[in-house]
């Protein structure tokens, strides 16, 4: 697999696992928005530091060569103009991420809520229900871990039934 498989202008979520053998809904979460078949696109993500968490988040070619990667599992087509509103969402949370209750996963589901929200008429995300997607992305996380963990490539790449794509 390859950049040029990737949509440009997409947002998927990244799915990395944990252990070996992989454990079921056991997962690293992160979001990549992919601009360029060329160059990549953004990860972002969170990953904890010490007792906290930090925010993550940089350019990246080599999305396909991060480690104990599950996947890409696409969610959303950004409109063409909305890269910098993507952005700025994706950081809405940078300077909150030591709440209580807070992980990865959490983390990009308050992001994704971000992103239903409509501005001029407009919705990023389309996926009415996040529990639903969040269920939708494990099942296809749990059914993918274990070549992930042998390490089979190419990763898998996969899009939501959910999110109107």
């Amino acid at each position: 697999m390859s950049l040029t498989n990737l949509k440009v202008n997409s947002l998927y979520i990244l799915l990395f696992i944990r252990n070996h053998p992989p454990a079921p809904n056991d997962f690293h979460w992160g979001l990549y928005f992919h601009r360029n078949p060329d160059t990549g696109g953004t990860k972002y993500h969170i990953k904890q530091q010490g007792s906290g968490w930090i925010a993550d988040h940089a350019p990246t070619a080599g999305v396909f060569k991060s480690f104990l990667l599950v996947g890409l599992f696409r969610i959303a087509d950004v409109p063409v103009g909305w890269e910098s509103h993507l952005d700025q969402t994706m950081k809405a949370y940078d300077n909150q991420l030591n709440l209580p209750g807070i992980t990865c996963r959490v983390w990009v589901l308050w992001v994704l809520a971000l992103l239903q929200k409509p501005i001029a008429g407009k919705v990023i995300l389309k996926c009415s229900n996040l529990q639903s997607l969040e269920n939708e992305v494990k099942d296809w996380g749990n059914a993918n871990a274990t070549s992930a963990a042998n390490n089979v490539q190419p990763r898998p790449l996969a899009a939501s039934t959910l999110c109107g794509l």
